[in-house]
């Protein structure tokens, strides 16, 4: 288990450092890291049920498991941040301060 979430980790770096668009949008990010997992995903005439049935079978990294990778990665390097991450940061700490009241 470890060893996968090393690997999403390395992935979704490598993937904000190669596609900046990634960074803010972790649905595409998402998208990209399962097309790594199963390279016949970028051909169009893959049928969505095949999709479909990997997916149930949860053979793709969940998408939490993703975004939690990116903000790992984000936090730790600076330069592989989006636009959104001060908001995100600034949002968190208000979400927190709420919750203590």
């Amino acid at each position: 288990m470890l060893n996968k979430i090393e690997n999403i980790k390395e992935t979704v770096k490598k993937l904000l450092t190669t596609f900046p668009e990634t960074r803010d949008n972790d649905e595409l990010l998402a998208l990209k890291v399962w097309a790594m997992e199963e390279p016949r995903l970028r051909d169009t005439s893959y049928p969505f049920k095949q999709f479909g049935d990997l997916f149930m079978q949860q053979k793709f990294s969940a998408t939490e498991s993703i975004r939690r990778a990116r903000q790992k990665v984000q936090e730790v390097n600076k330069e592989l941040r989006g636009t959104k991450y001060q908001g995100r940061k600034f949002h968190s700490a208000e979400v927190r301060e709420a919750y203590r009241q």
